[in-house]
């Protein structure tokens, strides 16, 4: 895979860089200069119980009474990761194409940015190096909390990209643990029947393996599933802010251009710059 596949000219992705402001989630997002030191200014993330307050950004506690750290990068070698959740739905219908687009895509805006790119991806409860054949016959998922407590130290530097199709995250609205992540994104890559379904009527499915699953769905029964699935949603979503992440919710569309407009939308995680 290279990013100079023509779903990506190499005239758009130099073109591409990552928000800096992410609307009203990160307060004082924007670039400047730390004097001397040669580091750009990321932007703020929650303090956490247990860090030195020495850090603290005093001029946010002053405005909003809120407790937020400054974070400064590397303008060079700072690494992205990409994570990739593992699992035999990935490949359902046009998922295994958009996942493709979103690879493709990531590794154009490191090369361009001129950042180191790594892919990992969730094997069971381990993190392993992303290959090829690791791609192949992925195991049963496991809950996330087992998952993330796992999560290698080198991943503090950098930002880190979990591209998944999980629907269910109820584990995290129990779980406590610390994460060695400063800016975590978690990208949902969800068909449309599973983000906003509207098909009614009987449905049977068939596992490769043989076993059935057949159910009838009307109204009540999707608005029910809505609610549910915002639910989740919700869950992801706190516990997200509450450690300075955010969520992005992606089509599972054969479509790069589609993809790429809503990555790049009003609260999309990357801009267009002019050029």
């Amino acid at each position: 895979m290279t990013s100079s596949r023509p779903d990506f000219p190499e005239s758009l992705l130099s073109r591409l860089r990552w928000r800096q402001r992410q609307g009203h989630q990160w307060p004082g997002g924007g670039t400047s200069r730390r004097p001397g030191e040669g580091e750009d200014f990321e932007g703020h993330r929650r303090w956490q119980s247990g860090e030195d307050l020495q850090h603290l950004d005093l001029h946010v506690w002053q405005r909003l009474r809120q407790r937020w750290i400054r974070e400064y990068r590397q303008e060079a070698d700072e690494p992205v990761h990409v994570l990739i959740d593992t699992a035999s739905s990935m490949t359902f219908g046009e998922r295994a194409t958009a996942l493709q687009h979103l690879r493709t895509l990531l590794k154009g805006v490191a090369k361009k940015s001129r950042v180191p790119h790594r892919e990992w991806i969730i094997r069971g409860d381990s993190i392993e190096p992303c290959t090829a054949s690791a791609l192949v016959d992925p195991p049963t998922r496991v809950p996330l909390n087992d998952v993330l407590s796992r999560l290698p130290e080198n991943f503090s530097r950098g930002r880190v990209i979990v591209i998944s199709d999980r629907l269910t995250f109820d584990e995290l609205s129990e779980w406590t643990g610390s994460l060695p992540v400063r800016s975590l994104q978690w990208w949902s890559l969800w068909l449309e029947e599973e983000s906003n379904p509207s098909w009614q009527g009987d449905l049977r499915l068939t596992e490769p393996g043989g076993d059935s699953w057949q159910s009838h769905f009307d109204a009540p029964l999707i608005q029910q599933y809505r609610q549910l699935l915002q639910n989740q949603i919700l869950i992801l979503q706190d516990w997200l802010q509450s450690r300075g992440g955010r969520h992005v919710s992606v089509s599972a569309d054969s479509s790069a251009a589609k993809i790429l407009e809503e990555l790049t939308g009003s609260r999309g995680p990357l801009e267009v710059i002019s050029g």
